[in-house]
């Protein structure tokens, strides 16, 4: 049962080798930075925060429900990454024999 003077949001952390999430319930007056403090991640110097995949900073307002991300910085641009990704799925195999983009339905 929830009180009206605190909030319950969701931390998450996201790492390359898993995410660990934690749900928190802090004063209403609470920030981003504060529900990470109390989930009790330690984010890294280059860390972003983001709450619902939005950049935040840490002195960002939280609203009950919201979902705080603590995300690694991108090691790939994500156009680079797209670009990459296009790259290594084209082959010197015809495209008909593939099919669209490696499925068994033709393009004609």
């Amino acid at each position: 049962m929830q009180d009206d003077s605190s909030i319950e949001v969701m931390v998450v952390l996201v790492r390359s080798r898993g995410v660990k999430s934690v749900k928190v319930r802090l004063a209403k007056q609470a920030v981003a930075a504060d529900a990470v403090k109390a989930a009790g991640f330690e984010p890294a110097q280059n860390d972003t925060l983001a709450i619902w995949n939005v950049t935040v900073q840490g002195e960002h307002p939280l609203k009950d429900g919201d979902r705080v991300e603590v995300l690694p910085p991108l090691t790939v641009d994500p156009m680079t990454g797209r670009r990459l990704r296009e790259e290594k799925n084209r082959s010197s195999a015809p495209r008909l024999a593939r099919g669209r983009n490696g499925s068994k339905h033709r393009l004609f």
